[in-house]
Order: structure tokens, then C-alpha cells, then sequence
């Protein structure tokens, strides 16, 4: 039985929970990986500024999610067979991408399962930026794989699933005796390795829990402001009642321009200037099966799981990286005389929000338009939810909000507040790592003021804007064609999750028969296709001469 995607516990794991003690350190050695085959006949590596190294290395690097022992990852069985959960056919389905073995990724596993060193000294294995942040559109039998580009991850169900294989090997005997003669686990290890797996278990479970919604996100989106609040206010500070529903799902933006900006995050609540770009990684990390204590006293900094080592060196990779270009040779040439009408449509009607951008300039500084929320009149859930999280503040009351300097914390505070409040705090715990990264990571941007009330949406640049399929910030438009109508004419259900791309409308097709998928329905809560009717009075030619213009940004 499910319920609201979350799978039904066994209940011989909830009376086993009792048992849990002794911590089994498994070897710190990697699996036996899959075979590297051959590469994929149709995939295609888009040209983006990476070298093949820097590629692999963003792949698979990690601050400091800590998800299992990384051997645990390659020998967990589905709960429902013995077919291996990280298989590439599974792990597929829930919308992860494929990637062979290597000294980088001795598992075989998808794109984003990033090795990191954890406090007890073996290798985990967590998610990276990679994970969300890498696209692939197919076509023809190409499969463009496009670096920064959005996930389609259906993280909800990926979580899900992966709680009831944990759950089921466990508590089934046959299971849990392969899952430790794998290990090499044998006497009192064996027992130990069951306390561990069943600990992990309700760790994962009681996370997910805390985020339990009755929205589902489906395939590449998350509420991922919705889960940093809960993940500091409720775990962090160990209080339950301040768990609110991360019921605001937004798309995994497009990363190749991000650390150029002004200000990032959908809202335009993060300006990128000074130390924001490092704060900002730290409080995905703790997000991301990451840790913090906040009980600890502040001078010191905060315990946290952040891998520090690496935050600098994952910043200035995403600045180096370019948008990607619109691939002739597989989508066609698109036509001279149109771009060149439709270079006069948009910059009368687009430029004025969204800045041009020179992709080949690596220094290049982007402004970004924040318009009002009235003004826009998309979907207004993720901008009410920022703005109306307050949570209760217990060890933190009397603390000032930037651990040295500001004004202190009452018994109450808004989410975003203790929230940054603990990434100084984690910052703090690691000054000289902290620094290095700030330095590795440092590049010039537009400065720009902190908005304390950021009630809008923002506008960047358009840069491979082709490649960021669906459109607006929650997702709910599949391609430019669509979101050049007027909103009542805009496809009220598509298929999310599936990679069929179409050229002409540039964005998903409505439907791919037989691909992984889930049904976007636009009259959910959240899920409103309204607003930026920008173009969308142009007659049919003239949007057609804007799409064409808009497939060589």
C-alpha cells in the first residue's frame, strides 16, 4: 500500500528500530562496478566551456551529502525483487542520468551520486549539485546531455523508494544475508550492520516525513526552500511544530550563468556579491542529507557535515561553465531571415527584462530584473511561502542573527533568518577552508541591495534558454511555443519526466509514449500556468520569427 507516494513500513522495521546500537563501519574499499561498455551510441556531450576532466569532476563532486556507506549503494536490492535499486534502468525511471565507471565514479553510478569522506572516517556516498543540475533532451535517437542544464529528478519518489529497499533489506532474511556476505560481514558485524541499516532507515524516513505534502512534485521539481526551513528549523534546532509543508515545487534552474548574476534563487532573494555565493552552497548542503548542530555554543561555529574542502572549487567550475548552444547539425539551421526579424520582436518586447548575454565572455556580470508579483502574475506560492515562514527560535533566542554582529534573535524569526543564521554558524566552524573557498570561489558580479521583502519573481538573461525546458519558474509551461499564447491557450496537462524534445515548439513534446513521465496537471495548487503574457499578442508569424531568434541565444 501507498499513500501519497510514500510506501507503507514494515512493521517488523518499526519494532526493530528498538534494537538499533553498536555503529558497523563497513570497508572503505568501492564495489565491484559495473562493466564500462561502450558509450552510448546516440549520446552527444554539449560544448560548454568544460574540459572532459572538469566534466566528470563536476559530476561527481560532493559538499558534503552524506546519504549511506558508498558500498551500501551498489548492493541494495529493490524491495520487491533482487534487481539492484541503483540500476541504471531504475534509477532511470525516477529520472537520473546514466554514467559509466571511472577512477572518478568507481560505483557506475548516475550522474550526481557523489563519494565524500564523513565524520567516521568511510566513504559515503550523497547527492551532488549534478544531480539536479544536469539536463538531457533526446531526439532522434540523440541524447543531449547539457551540463547546468535542469534535472528531471523525482526526488519525492526517489526518497520513497529508496526508504522501503533500505526497510526491505533490513527485515528480509534472505535480503539483508546477501546485502552482508557482500560486505564481508560476518559474527557480531552482522548484527551491528542491521542496527546501522535500520537507523539509516529512520533517519530518511523521519526527513521525509517532516516534508510530507499532500503536492506532489513528480519529475524535475522541488520545494527546495521548503525543505532547507524544515532541515534547520525542525532538525537542526530539534523542534517539530516549526515543520511546515514544502508545498511550493519549483524547476532545478539552469546553472551556466548563475554565478554571473546579480541575484539568484527564483525570487531573487540571494544577491551573489561577497560571501553570498559560499553561504548559499553551505545551506544545500545542510539541506541535502547534510547535518548541523545548532546546540552547540555559536563563537565556535556550528558542527556540520558541509565538506568545505571542495565549496570554492564547485563555485568557480559553474563560473567557467557556458551556456549551451543550439546544435545545428541535429535540430536543423534555424532560419537567417527569421532571427533576424525576431532579433527586432525581442528587443522590443524581451530585452528590457531580459538582458542579452556574450557567452564567451568568462568575465561577463548579468543584471537581473525582479518583477513585482502583481506585475508578473505567475503562480505566487513559492514567493508566499518565503515570505511567510516564521518559526519558533529556541536555543537560538538571544543570538545574534549573524552569530558576531545584528540584532538578536527573539522567541520567534522568519525561516530564511535562522536559516543563514546557520551557514554563518557552519561557515564559522571552518575558518580557513572557508576562506579558501571564499577565494577559489570569488568572481566580480553587479552588487546589488538585500531586498528584505522579495515579493517578486526574477527575469535573467536568455542565454540557453532553448535548453531549460519547461518554462516559468514552477514549471508549468513544456515549451516556448506554448508560452508565447495567451494563457487560456496554453496546455493545461502534459507529460513531465519524459526527454523527447521538439524542436519547433523548442521544449518537451506534450506527450512520449512508453517514457517515465508524470502528469503535470495546471489546475493544481501550485501547478498555474498564468501570467508572463509578454508576446503573447504577436500574430503567428511574428512568434514565429521570435522562437527563431530565441534558439540562437
Amino acid at each position: 500500500m501507498e499513500i501519497k507516494g510514500r510506501p507503507a513500513r514494515s512493521a517488523l522495521l518499526l519494532s526493530a528500530l528498538a534494537l538499533a546500537s553498536a555503529c558497523h563501519k563497513t570497508p572503505d574499499a568501492p564495489p565491484t562496478p559495473k562493466p564500462v561498455g561502450p558509450e552510448e551510441p546516440g549520446l552527444v556531450l554539449m560544448d560548454q566551456g568544460w574540459s572532459a576532466g572538469t566534466r566528470e569532476t563536476a559530476w561527481f563532486s560532493s559538499f558534503g551529502s552524506q546519504l549511506m556507506p558508498y558500498r551500501w549503494l551498489a548492493l541494495l536490492e529493490k524491495p520487491d525483487s533482487t534487481e539492484r535499486f541503483a540500476s541504471d534502468t531504475n534509477l532511470g525511471r525516477l529520472g537520473f542520468l546514466p554514467a559509466p565507471a571511472s577512477a572518478k565514479n568507481p560505483g557506475g553510478y548516475p550522474v550526481g551520486f557523489a563519494p565524500t569522506r564523513g565524520s567516521d572516517g568511510q566513504s559515503w556516498v550523497g547527492l551532488g549539485c549534478a544531480a539536479c543540475h544536469t539536463g538531457e533532451v533526446h531526439y532522434q535517437g540523440k541524447e543531449l546531455r547539457i551540463d547546468g542544464g535542469p534535472g528531471l529528478l523525482d526526488f519525492t519518489h526517489f526518497e520513497a523508494e529508496l526508504i522501503a529497499s533500505l526497510s526491505a533489506t533490513a527485515t528480509d532474511p534472505e535480503k539483508f544475508d546477501r546485502f552482508a556476505n557482500a560486505l564481508g560481514a560476518t559474527g557480531n558485524a552482522r548484527l551491528a550492520l542491521q542496527n546501522q541499516l535500520i537507523r539509516l532507515t529512520q533517519i530518511i524516513d523521519t526527513t521525509h516525513r517532516i516534508n510530507e505534502t499532500d503536492i506532489d512534485y513528480g519529475h524535475g521539481r522541488l520545494d527546495a526552500f521548503g525543505q532547507i526551513f524544515n532541515a534547520v528549523a525542525v532538525t537542526g534546532l530539534g523542534i517539530p511544530e516549526n515543520a511546515r509543508p514544502p508545498d511550493a515545487p519549483v524547476s532545478f534552474p539552469a546553472l551556466w550563468s548563475a554565478s554571473h548574476l546579480d541575484v539568484v534563487q527564483w525570487n531573487g532573494s540571494a544577491p551573489n556579491a561577497g560571501p553570498g555565493p559560499l553561504l548559499q552552497n553551505v545551506t544545500t548542503a545542510l539541506a541535502v542529507y547534510g547535518t548541523v548542530d545548532l546546540h552547540k555554543g555559536p563563537l565556535g561555529g556550528y558542527p556540520s557535515g558541509v565538506n568545505f574542502s571542495d565549496l570554492g572549487a564547485i563555485q568557480d567550475r559553474f563560473y567557467q561553465l557556458q551556456s549551451p548552444q543550439w546544435p545545428n547539425a541535429i535540430f536543423g539551421t534555424p532560419d537567417a531571415t527569421k532571427v533576424a526579424r525576431g532579433a527586432t520582436i525581442y528587443a522590443a518586447q524581451c530585452q528590457s527584462c531580459h538582458a542579452l548575454s556574450d557567452r564567451s565572455d568568462r568575465k561577463r556580470q548579468l543584471p537581473t530584473t525582479l518583477v513585482p508579483l502583481q506585475d508578473i502574475g505567475t503562480d505566487p506560492r513559492m514567493v508566499q511561502n518565503f515570505l511567510r515562514g516564521e518559526v519558533k527560535t529556541g536555543v537560538l533566542q538571544g543570538r545574534k542573527q549573524a552569530l558576531l554582529a545584528g540584532p538578536v534573535f527573539g522567541p520567534k524569526a522568519r525561516s530564511i533568518d535562522v536559516v543563514v543564521h546557520a551557514a554563518i554558524g557552519a561557515t564559522m566552524r571552518h575558518p580557513l577552508a572557508a576562506v579558501k573557498d571564499a577565494v577559489v570561489g570569488y568572481h566580480r558580479t553587479i552588487k546589488a541591495g538585500i531586498d528584505q521583502h522579495p515579493n517578486h519573481y526574477k527575469a535573467r538573461p536568455l542565454d540557453g534558454i532553448w535548453a531549460s525546458a519547461p518554462y516559468l519558474h514552477n514549471g508549468s509551461v513544456p515549451n516556448l511555443a506554448s508560452l508565447l499564447l495567451p494563457p487560456a491557450q496554453r496546455p493545461t496537462a502534459f507529460d513531465v519526466g519524459q526527454r523527447e524534445y521538439d524542436p519547433v515548439g523548442v521544449g518537451y513534446v506534450l506527450k512520449a509514449e512508453g517514457a517515465p513521465a508524470s502528469a503535470f496537471d495546471t489546475a493544481l495548487t501550485g501547478n498555474s500556468n498564468a501570467g508572463h503574457v509578454y508576446g503573447t499578442t504577436l500574430d503567428a508569424a511574428a512568434r514565429a520569427d521570435l522562437l527563431e531568434y530565441l534558439k540562437t541565444l
